[in-house]
């Protein structure tokens, strides 16, 4: 709940834009990052281009928790995908089937 409601208050410095499914939240992507760093003490956990190469899908995690799907344009433009809390990161070794 807590992370909807700064959300609300952060749209303001995020451009909206609409799509059928749902209502995202886009900004530069500089600026997205400092932003979510800032409220929500998150960090590029991880990052891997979309299968079309069109896009770059970053995933950002906080100490606290909370989590973050970005995707970046070529042009720097980035938006909002998905966020929630309770991330719980996993050891994976390799050759792991996990």
């Amino acid at each position: 709940m807590k992370i909807i409601f700064s959300l609300i208050a952060a749209s303001a410095l995020f451009v909206s834009a609409s799509s059928a499914k749902a209502e995202q939240f886009c900004a530069p992507r500089d600026r997205a990052l400092v932003q979510l760093e800032k409220q929500f003490e998150e960090k590029v956990f991880g990052r891997g281009l979309a299968a079309n190469g069109k896009r770059m899908i970053e995933l950002l995690v906080s100490e606290k928790g909370s989590w973050t799907v970005l995707a970046s344009d070529p042009n720097g433009l980035s938006c909002i995908m998905a966020n929630g809390e309770d991330w719980q990161g996993l050891t994976v070794l390799v050759g792991d089937p996990a």
